[in-house]
């Protein structure tokens, strides 16, 4: 398939640019309320989710150490319960293995007839003691030498070679006494799964301090499971020796526990770590906390693990809670921003509306002002560029009617020069013919006004062309009045390229004449010209009758004068003109004043003048 307007790639690469700035800065390209709507949104959400986020935050961590510090409390309570428990057993078996009765049976001979008749006797001292304590499972004598044991259930007397079979002999071996953990009973007779027991052992010293024997006593596990599984309904509970061996294991969660075999490196770890007593850990299959507490006599570590989840369980609702309240928010937060964005676009639109009504031509508009914000603000000025405009309509009609009547009125002033100039040129050569010099010099001077005046019908003239228009009409001055009056050129060179209005200053230089020094034998008159800043000034000084202020620029009846003033403003506006200032008996000064032009420019109204001032060109 062929494409008839195939996309070039300069208008791919345009389109692309045109993109990236509308992403760059999207307040320049999307509307006011989709920019204001989208950005009250997107702030409201952004402070929504952090206090939802913080809060959860403060929550979830104000669980958790609430978590922490009540299973420390629980954790030494346990402990201090566990340690009461294993005195009693340390205390008892200190006892037993004290008494002289125990300590002679071991010293005698296996087949001596003293100790054959004191077998019943131990049997009943040694079950004494787990018939009296609750938590006693048996106890048990490892004697040397002894080829017979002799027992009821589990208390009895035991051939201390069973004992080097154990696997913490060692233990014993280097120790007067140790606690032995969890482990199956492997002699004497107990009913089926009734040997898993925590166990003391104790070496029985004789009066010369030599071993005779040792004493063992064999904790019921469920007696110590009741002590340390207080509250474990959801965690995994270890009890650890001084060389962090498992001395107990306790799990009351639903799932299989882990052992402790499987954890045994990463807890020594965490063990190791001083000055704690908890630690958040994800490597244990799951993350976890993990809180111990050691008991001050036996060193011995009770340590809970504890599932994160079953931990944050609580907090998860107040999840729940703190993304229901943020959503609901956010809802809250589209309407406010809906409803605050309709009412921002609201004036903006009226204005909108007003301005395409001024479009097709209708200035007069007034757009209804109930504000008192900046809203009022801008609709109040609104109405006054409107009123400004329409008034400054209406000017600029009636500046351009007069400018219409002032151009007839020059054009009819220009058909009868020009007439006149060729009845001058042809009396000039008449003049010449019969030697009049002196006619024949004025008829010249005359033309060369003419012909300045004319100037092809241009409006705007050199300066240099208006002096030398001025220069031929006061040389006619000079012969009518035969030297009586004095005049004064001082224009500098450098404004003779400036343009301006032509046949502006004659008029008043023959207003001097005719009306300052008419009355007088002798005059002077001083043209003169300068500059500053953007504007250039003509001064026409003369030092005739004057006239009284009352009769200033405003009242006058000279129509040349009036024309060349309302020419001016007509022009370049207000702001220039002509002023006068003259005093009865000391002559008239009056200044002209002209924006500088440096082409023939077009007129200018008065609109245009006041924005822009200054030099023309």
């Amino acid at each position: 398939m062929r494409l008839l307007f195939p996309i070039s790639s300069k208008d791919t690469s345009l389109v692309e640019q045109k993109v990236i700035v509308q992403l760059r800065n999207p307040f320049k390209t999307f509307s006011f309320q989709v920019t204001f709507f989208a950005s009250f949104i997107i702030i409201s959400a952004l402070l929504i989710s952090v206090l939802g986020i913080t809060s959860y935050y403060i929550v979830n961590q104000e669980v958790v150490d609430q978590t922490i510090s009540s299973r420390r409390l629980l954790l030494d309570e346990i402990n201090k319960q566990l340690d009461l428990q294993l005195q009693s057993v340390e205390y008892d078996s200190l006892v037993l293995a004290s008494n002289p009765k125990l300590i002679n049976y071991l010293q005698q001979s296996e087949d001596s007839f003293e100790r054959v008749g004191q077998n019943s006797d131990m049997i009943d001292l040694l079950s004494r003691l787990s018939y009296v304590k609750e938590g006693i499972h048996s106890v048990q004598l490892y004697a040397k030498d002894t080829s017979v044991n002799i027992h009821i259930g589990g208390n009895g007397v035991y051939d201390d070679r069973l004992l080097t079979k154990s696997v913490w002999f060692n233990d014993i071996k280097d120790a007067d006494y140790c606690w032995v953990g969890t482990h199956t009973i492997e002699v004497g007779s107990y009913p089926a799964g009734d040997r898993t027991v925590v166990s003391f052992a104790r070496k029985v010293l004789s009066a010369s301090g030599k071993q005779v024997g040792v004493l063992v006593v064999n904790v019921k596990m469920p007696f110590i499971q009741k002590i340390a599984s207080s509250s474990a309904t959801d965690v995994n509970r270890f009890i650890l020796d001084t060389r962090g061996r498992l001395i107990a294991q306790f799990y009351g969660g639903p799932d299989n526990p882990a052992s402790y075999a499987s954890m045994m490196n990463k807890l020594a770890a965490i063990l190791d770590q001083p000055g704690s007593e908890h630690s958040a850990i994800a490597n244990l299959g799951e993350k976890s906390l993990v809180i111990w507490n050691k008991q001050e006599r036996t060193l011995w570590v009770t340590m809970d693990i504890i599932p994160w989840k079953d931990i944050t369980k609580g907090s998860r609702r107040i999840e729940n809670i703190i993304l229901a309240a943020a959503v609901l928010c956010i809802l809250l937060a589209i309407i406010m921003a809906y409803l605050l964005s309709r009412q921002f676009v609201v004036p903006i639109r009226k204005l909108i509306h007003t301005m395409n009504v001024m479009k097709i031509g209708k200035l007069n508009v007034q757009i209804a002002n109930d504000y008192h914000n900046e809203f009022g603000h801008l609709n109040e000025n609104f109405n006054q560029m409107t009123t400004r405009i329409d008034t400054l309509m209406l000017q600029v009609n009636e500046q351009n009617r007069r400018k219409r009547e002032a151009e007839i009125q020059i054009l009819q002033e220009q058909i009868n020069p020009h007439f006149l100039y060729n009845t001058l040129d042809m009396m000039n050569w008449h003049a010449i013919e019969s030697g009049a010099h002196d006619i024949s010099r004025m008829l010249s001077l005359l033309g060369k006004m003419l012909r300045i005046g004319l100037s092809s019908g241009a409006t705007f003239i050199p300066v240099g062309k208006e002096i030398e228009h001025l220069q031929c009409y006061m040389e006619l001055q000079k012969i009518r009045y035969r030297q009586n009056v004095a005049f004064s050129i001082s224009v500098p060179e450098e404004m003779m390229h400036y343009y301006t209005p032509k046949l502006i200053i004659q008029p008043f230089v023959e207003n001097s004449l005719l009306h300052g020094l008419h009355s007088r034998n002798e005059g002077i008159v001083r043209i003169s010209g300068w500059e500053e800043e953007q504007t250039i000034y003509f001064s026409i000084e003369d030092n005739g009758v004057g006239m009284d202020p009352g009769a200033a620029l405003p009242r006058r009846d000279h129509n040349g004068i009036r024309n060349v003033h309302e020419r001016i403003q007509l022009y370049f506006g207000e702001r220039y003109g002509v002023d006068i200032d003259s005093e009865p008996d000391k002559g008239t000064t009056i200044r002209l004043s002209l924006p500088k032009i440096l082409t023939e420019a077009p007129l200018i109204t008065e609109g245009e003048n006041d924005d822009q001032g200054g030099n023309r060109g």
